[in-house]
């Protein structure tokens, strides 16, 4: 798609940062987290039955909605429920993000799409250019363990689930450094951003 592009990074990087900044602009977006959010939710009770098997309880809120805690603890400790569960979403949350990119190419204007899997998932190659967001690995590290409240070892679990950021690099389009202060990483994403416009016109 000729006005896609995909935003991705490793765990706290800013991919979320980069879309808000994008959407001050006055540019649309597609965000795989918020779809899988809902895909979770829509299949609430079914993923209860599914994930029993592996003892799991407390997986509901009160709103009976999928507690993603309980339930990540749970894919990043066991790679039999991680696989079980890729599985049974991935391909729902495929179906959402290209029915939305589509709506969106129409409009003929560059939108983007924050995708954290991008390159893990391999479902998406060839739709649109990429933007990596990079933050080194010891950055993002501490970054996971001051926002989830994480200690070092279950911080770089989670970090080592991805692809390593450096090879993501070399894969990208374009790449945005955010290692310095919001302002700093806010300029280098508007300059993009608008360049991205003006190539567009």
């Amino acid at each position: 798609m000729k006005n896609a592009f995909f935003v991705t990074a490793c765990i706290a990087c800013g991919k979320s940062t980069f879309i808000k900044i994008a959407n001050s602009l006055g540019f649309k977006s597609v965000s795989a987290d918020k779809i899988a959010h809902e895909i979770l939710d829509e299949n609430a009770l079914e993923l209860v039955q599914i994930f029993s098997q592996f003892g799991l309880k407390n997986l509901l809120t009160k709103e009976n909605k999928i507690d993603r805690k309980v339930l990540g603890e749970l894919i990043f400790n066991n790679k039999e429920a991680k696989k079980i569960l890729e599985n049974f979403t991935h391909p729902k949350i495929r179906a959402k993000i290209l029915e939305q990119m589509q709506i969106l190419d129409k409009e003929n204007k560059a939108f983007f799409v924050e995708i954290p899997l991008f390159f893990e998932s391999g479902a998406y190659e060839n739709l649109g250019k990429v933007i990596v967001i990079y933050t080194p690995k010891e950055l993002s590290i501490q970054r996971i363990m001051q926002r989830d409240k994480l200690n070092f070892k279950e911080a770089l679990m989670r970090l080592e689930a991805q692809m390593d950021i450096e090879k993501k690099v070399k894969k990208a389009d374009f790449v945005i450094k955010n290692t310095l202060s919001y302002e700093s990483f806010r300029q280098e994403c508007v300059k993009l951003i608008q360049n991205i416009s003006k190539a567009k016109m």
